[in-house]
């Protein structure tokens, strides 16, 4: 190890992380994608993600489960929960964005071909989108870097050859960003 070396990890000016819980995550996530409380995540199309993955989530279930206390650490499934619940938000805003194109919200002008792909990944709409997404996740702006690597993701999300592909990057751009840790903790 090299002297005076600190692993590289740069303190945090907060200094106060902490993990936003089901409630939070999700009132979060209805606010930034200006979704329904009630539409950002329903497992079987009937059961609230936060009452389903609640504990998982670092929430407590005095009733039924006899978790009285908030766990300490964050368990096994947490990251699971928090994808689980962060990709049913993106894709009701995505299928929102793409079915009403005049009443969009994040992924305004974005136009997508007859075969599902981006007319052009380049285009100043998907630039536009992207910080966008990263203003409502992270409440500051991208930096130029990692609007370009989230707009560069759809040409690997494209060579996938999922069955269309641009909103599939729709769906992979929201995902890496509202389950960042800048997304996720507060």
């Amino acid at each position: 190890m090299t002297p005076g070396w600190d692993g590289g990890v740069a303190k945090s000016q907060k200094g106060n992380l902490r993990f936003k819980g089901p409630e939070r995550l999700s009132l979060d996530l209805a606010q930034a994608l200006e979704l329904p409380l009630a539409s950002v995540c329903n497992e079987l199309g009937q059961y609230s993600c936060q009452n389903v993955h609640g504990v998982a989530l670092g929430g407590v279930d005095p009733y039924q489960h006899s978790v009285y206390e908030t766990a300490t650490v964050t368990g096994a499934t947490t990251p699971i929960a928090v994808e689980r619940t962060v990709l049913s938000a993106c894709n009701a805003r995505i299928a929102l964005d793409v079915n009403t194109p005049a009443a969009a919200v994040v992924f305004k002008d974005v136009v997508l071909t007859a075969d599902g792909r981006l007319a052009d990944a380049a285009s100043p709409a998907v630039a536009a989108a992207m910080t966008s997404l990263v203003r409502r996740a992270w409440l500051r702006d991208p930096t130029q870097d990692e609007r370009d690597t989230l707009v560069r993701l759809s040409a690997g999300v494209q060579a996938t050859g999922a069955a269309t592909p641009g909103v599939a990057w729709m769906q992979a751009a929201c995902l890496a960003v509202f389950s960042s840790a800048e997304a996720v903790f507060y």
